[in-house]
């Protein structure tokens, strides 16, 4: 049997525990509404528009520990060895430690994937010959190992945050999409963006979705001209017009896929005739032109695109929203758009822009979407994990299945798109909290029982859910709900869904 993955280590009290449970989702909801419908200026301050309003206070304002903070920000999660290794190494040294993904020692969750999940490892060729449901079921497992268990951690945010931003429906592509996760997104998260972007551009998975595979002279398919331009760089608002978009199309004819799914460049689908693209003119080509030579097209154009100023602004945008807050300051906007220009695009650079201490402190806290609030609450509550399909499967049912979002756009990063499923995430928390299958996944209830005592399990839930941070509210409800029944593993086990359930824990 497979060794558990981990990070550290009928009865009438049910009746009041779903009550609970309930008022807590309600909560939740109500807070959620008045996020939604926040006004849009709001006043003074660095965030004006993104402090929940008096009825639903910020859980960020008690959140006094800059180091917590920056654990919160950058983590899937808190659990107490990150806390412990981010208070040891400091702010600044912590932020370095994260941004150096690839000396991190990752080798044990690495080793686990290869084993438990083949085929993640396998060459496109064979991966095309394996189980469709299979390969997709081991791509998302993987995920949720890594998201979990990966002390490259920050790594895991911008895997998520680039999975987003250059959305393939794994629905339409199947196993390029594993290739796609493993060579493309992956192997650049932490890069340069104009690297990244020239990766997804020869990416058999984008290609397909996009369907640029089919987009050949005379009559050019014009969505991955279209999508490149609008979500990868320049943005809707970026300068750009429909003829740009047709010119590009036509400069991109011939960039298609061959065989199983490589990158392939078709000559005879390319449109040879004069072009001009964003003010730039492209000449007519000779027949005589080399396959090297009509590619160029498409690769200074993308080139045009990682230089264009939209695209600098755009970027740094999208991940100080992602980094810092819903409504970023357009100062640290400005001061990332400069690093990217500064730097050639670098992802590493542009994030100690937006996550200064000052600039942290200052922000509010964000909503964790299903995807995040679920492996936080594997790494909180510390779970063992042997197969992590059922608990992964169980999640799904929050409304956030990796790669299932069919739009190119990406899973909202929308406090109010999400606003609607506070019953299944509380439904979640109570799951998880129950599970003891030394076969799937099982949460230890006996290191939150040191001591053995109401006050113990509270103390615990603060340490391991909350980094220390936890509301004198929510620990007087919840030592409230664990003394006003027998104590027992089945009280402690329903505190600890309670706290996963409570408003503080949705966001970080």
């Amino acid at each position: 049997m497979s060794e558990p993955v981990t990070l550290d280590e009928p009865r009438s009290s049910r009746r009041r525990f779903f009550a609970l449970g309930a008022s807590a989702a309600v909560g939740l909801a109500a807070s959620q509404t008045l996020e939604a419908q926040r006004p849009k200026s709001r006043g003074a301050g660095p965030f004006p528009n993104g402090q929940p309003t008096s009825n639903a206070p910020d859980p960020s304002a008690a959140w006094s520990d800059p180091v917590l903070r920056l654990v919160r920000r950058i983590t899937m999660g808190v659990s107490p060895s990150e806390v412990a290794l981010a208070r040891q190494l400091g702010y600044a040294g912590y932020l370095d430690y994260q941004l150096r993904a690839s000396v991190i020692d990752d080798s044990a969750i690495e080793t686990l994937v290869a084993s438990r999940l083949p085929m993640t490892q396998m060459p496109l060729a064979m991966l095309a010959t394996q189980d469709g449901n299979e390969v997709n079921n081991q791509l998302a497992d993987a995920t949720w190992y890594r998201a979990a268990f990966s002390k490259a951690q920050l790594r895991e945010r911008m895997v998520e945050f680039w999975t987003d931003h250059f959305t393939i429906s794994l629905n339409k592509v199947g196993y390029l999409k594993l290739v796609d996760d493993r060579d493309v997104i992956r192997a650049n998260a932490l890069g340069t963006f104009p690297e990244l972007l020239r990766a997804t551009s020869q990416s058999a998975a984008m290609l397909r979705y996009l369907d640029q595979n089919l987009s050949r002279t005379p009559t050019p398919n014009q969505n991955y001209a279209r999508e490149i331009m609008e979500l990868h760089t320049l943005g809707v608002d970026g300068g750009y017009s429909q003829t740009d978009v047709a010119e590009l199309s036509r400069i991109l004819t011939g960039w298609t896929t061959a065989g199983a799914g490589t990158f392939a460049f078709n000559r005879n689908f390319h449109d040879r005739n004069a072009k001009t693209f964003l003010g730039r003119s492209f000449p007519a080509m000779l027949a005589t032109a080399t396959d090297t030579q009509m590619k160029a097209e498409g690769e200074a154009a993308i080139q045009m695109l990682v230089e264009h100023p939209s695209t600098a602004a755009y970027i740094a945008l999208k991940m100080a929203r992602w980094l810092l807050a819903y409504e970023p300051p357009q100062a640290v906007v400005d001061a990332t758009a400069a690093t990217y220009v500064a730097t050639g695009g670098d992802i590493k650079a542009m994030i100690r822009t937006i996550l200064s201490g000052k600039n942290l402190m200052a922000a509010p806290a964000k909503y964790k979407r299903p995807f995040h609030l679920a492996v936080s609450s594997l790494r909180g509550m510390g779970a063992e994990v042997v197969n992590i399909r059922a608990a992964r499967q169980r999640a799904d049912q929050m409304g956030m299945p990796v790669f299932m979002w069919e739009q190119p756009n990406g899973y909202p990063d929308r406090v109010d798109w999400w606003s609607g499923l506070v019953i299944t995430r509380w439904s979640y928390m109570q799951y998880l909290s129950t599970q003891n299958s030394a076969t799937t996944t099982r949460v230890d209830s006996m290191p939150f029982r040191v001591p053995d005592t109401a006050d113990g399990v509270v103390a615990q839930i603060a340490t391991r859910m909350f980094g220390g941070e936890l509301s004198p509210a929510l620990r007087t409800q919840l030592l409230t709900y664990l003394r006003a029944g027998t104590y027992s593993d089945a009280r402690v086990r329903e505190t600890i869904s309670l706290a996963g359930s409570a408003q503080e824990y949705q966001w970080f």
